[in-house]
């Protein structure tokens, strides 16, 4: 290592060069400065000049012996910080000077004493840290304070400037006025799109916003600030120039203002918040005018009502048909006088006692369901019942009624009428005897004559082995005419037992899940020869309900028919051809019978194809009961039966089996 220089104030020494090797072994940091002075002439010292460091000084600040930059170049912080301060002022002094110091800018993060003093014109300066060495409590806590510090106003200004970019992006218009002019401090985007091109930057509201003075918008700011005290308001109304014409315009502001306070409590401005409500408030008036013009509408409707009601029960007390209404609730609203004379009681008697007075407990309690049913589901309301007369008797009543609405769509109640059919009751119940003593009639008739023809078609045989005819030719004639007409009676009679058989068990018979398959297989064999007869292909499909409820009995019968009609009527051109198979419409099992039969023109005779003894085709033997038999079943189980066809392309019945 070269030896280290002495600076001339040190030459005296020389001789045992005792000043240079201490300063070069001292574990002190040693640094000897000149100071600069204002080139302007002003005598301040602006500066120090680095004159020799010894080595520990080179180490602890990581510089050369004799550096090239100033005190202040190597330290830009150190006016920031007090060094520079204390260098001047033990230079300027005279006196010795200590500094302590926990430096952490420049690059330099440590703990520093400092001791200076001049010597001539230059100055010395003693330092150490304690980078090499344990912190004391102090020296831990202060700089464990100033890191703790220094984190909070870190933290403080990422939270300014969080909370300034939130104001900049939000929708409402922010700014914060100053001093007791409300000087404009600070505006965000939304607000300086509102202010339309205004200056705002330094400028008192008065001067930015004076059409606001009419509204004592500018007086509120003006209190807040005097007394501290928030303000807040919605939808509060305003006439603005936001164009800047002249013309105000209308608008409705939500706004809070808020004091700001320095640190020792002193309102120093207003925070003003505002959010423009316009869209809204208008939409709210105008829901509010509706409101109101649909209320004024209701009440003239309501009125309207009232005196159509008023009209309505003048007429009704005069109409000789009972006349009656219920609220929504079923509570009796009116009965016309009719009504009041068949009870024999007063309108407010009979809303007072209701139906109930008037009918058995059963009949009340259907009536009642009845019309609950048809108020919940907004239907018409139609119910044959009976009820007490005046005179104690029970009579049968035919009431029907439909649903009657406001306006708005709310039901108002149901209005309907109620006739006496208690005559025409015991007519119909005199004309259902009288039918079933015709079934009765028809099935002890049917049953009554099958012995007397078969024991004239066994005289007939009889006769025709023991007799000759002397003519051969008359013979031939007469016999196939006879047997033609016993087989044909024998065939009428036997469709007449089964059609009275049907028609006394079809009400009775008990529905049961019936196999679908294993019927149509007892179906066909039964048809066996009708089947070879015409060369039929009979094919099923009953995927889609493979059994349907239903009685058994019966729906054989109806089975039997449609398949011995399509076998009797199919064209004899071609081999027949049947597909039956099972639906489900709606919930409701469909029997489907296809062939490609001769067909008819079912637009024109469809209607008539399932009166008794009526038939389309003559060449074949029947009379006329199949169709009649299967339709009067059908509709015994609630159901119905259709049927398509064309002459020459077969038909297709379609029978919808009802309830179970």
């Amino acid at each position: 290592m070269p030896p280290t220089p002495v600076p001339p104030p040190l030459r005296a020494l020389d001789a045992e060069n005792v000043l240079g090797d201490l300063l070069a072994v001292s574990m002190t940091g040693i640094i000897y400065y000149k100071p600069i002075y204002d080139p302007a002439g002003s005598g301040e010292i602006v500066d120090f000049t680095f004159v020799y460091l010894n080595p520990a000084a080179q180490r602890m600040m990581r510089m050369p012996e004799v550096p090239t930059l100033t005190h202040n170049q190597q330290w830009p912080h150190s006016r920031q910080q007090g060094t520079f301060g204390f260098h001047v002022d033990a230079y300027v002094s005279g006196e010795p000077r200590e500094y302590n110091i926990n430096y952490q800018l420049d690059g330099y993060d440590n703990y520093y004493r400092l001791a200076a003093r001049r010597a001539g014109d230059g100055l010395w300066v003693s330092f150490t840290d304690t980078a090499d060495q344990p912190r004391s409590p102090v020296e831990v806590a202060l700089r464990e304070a100033q890191a703790a510090e220094k984190a909070a106003r870190a933290e403080a200004e990422i939270q300014r400037q969080r909370f300034y970019e939130m104001l900049m992006q939000l929708p409402a218009q922010v700014a914060v006025h100053e001093g007791p002019d409300q000087v404009v401090a600070f505006v965000n985007p939304s607000y300086r799109r509102a202010a339309n091109g205004r200056e705002l930057l330094g400028q008192p509201m008065r001067a930015v916003w004076p059409e606001l003075a009419e509204h004592g918008v500018l007086d509120i700011l003006e209190r807040v600030y005097r007394t501290g005290e928030s303000f807040k308001a919605t939808g509060f109304p305003l006439q603005v120039d936001f164009q800047r014409t002249g013309q105000l315009e209308q608008a409705y502001y939500d706004c809070f203002f808020l004091a700001l306070h320095d640190a020792q409590g002193q309102v120093t401005g207003v925070l003003d918040f505002s959010y423009d409500v316009t869209d809204a408030v208008r939409a709210r008036q105008q829901v509010e005018r509706l409101n109101q013009e649909l209320e004024t509408r209701v009440q003239e409707r309501t009125a309207a009502l009232q005196e159509s009601e008023a009209r309505f029960r003048i007429l009704a007390d005069v109409a000789p048909n009972q006349v009656w209404a219920v609220n929504p609730d079923g509570t009796i609203r009116y009965a016309n006088q009719a009504f009041l004379d068949f009870v024999g009681v007063s309108l407010e008697q009979y809303v007072t006692t209701g139906w109930a007075a008037y009918m058995t407990p059963e009949e009340w309690q259907r009536a009642q369901t009845t019309l609950e049913a048809a108020i919940r589901t907004r239907a018409p309301y139609v119910l044959e019942h009976r009820m007490r007369r005046h005179d104690g008797q029970y009579r049968w009543l035919l009431a029907q009624g439909a649903p009657s609405f406001y306006p708005n769509g709310d039901l108002y109640g149901y209005v309907g009428s109620a006739i006496d059919i208690t005559e025409l009751k015991q007519a119909n119940e005199r004309l259902t005897r009288t039918n079933q003593d015709l079934d009765n009639f028809v099935y002890a008739a049917s049953h009554d004559l099958k012995q007397p023809v078969n024991n004239l078609a066994g005289l007939f045989e009889e006769l025709r082995r023991s007799v000759t005819f002397l003519d051969p030719a008359e013979q031939e004639l007469l016999v196939p005419l006879i047997q033609d007409a016993l087989q044909q009676l024998g065939l009428t009679i036997d469709d007449l037992a089964a059609l009275g058989q049907a028609q006394q068990i079809s009400e009775a018979s008990l529905s049961e899940e019936v196999p679908l398959v294993d019927l149509m297989e007892e179906v066909v064999n039964t048809l066996e020869p009708q089947v070879r007869a015409a060369r039929a292909r009979i094919t099923v499909d009953f995927a889609a309900r493979p059994t349907v409820a239903f009685a058994r009995a019966n729906l054989r019968t109806i089975l039997l028919n449609l398949l011995s009609n399509s076998l009797k009527y199919a064209d004899p051109a071609r081999p027949a051809r049947i597909h039956v198979s099972v639906w489900v419409e709606e919930g409701q099992p469909v029997l489907v019978v296809q062939d490609n039969g001769l067909g008819f023109d079912a637009e024109k005779h469809g209607d008539e194809l399932f009166h008794l003894f009526r038939r389309l085709h003559t060449h074949t033997s029947g009379s006329g009961v199949g169709l009649y038999l299967v339709n009067r079943i059908v509709q015994a189980h609630g159901g119905s039966i259709s049927v398509a066809s064309q002459p020459g392309q077969g038909a297709t019945f379609r029978v919808r089996l009802g309830r179970p």
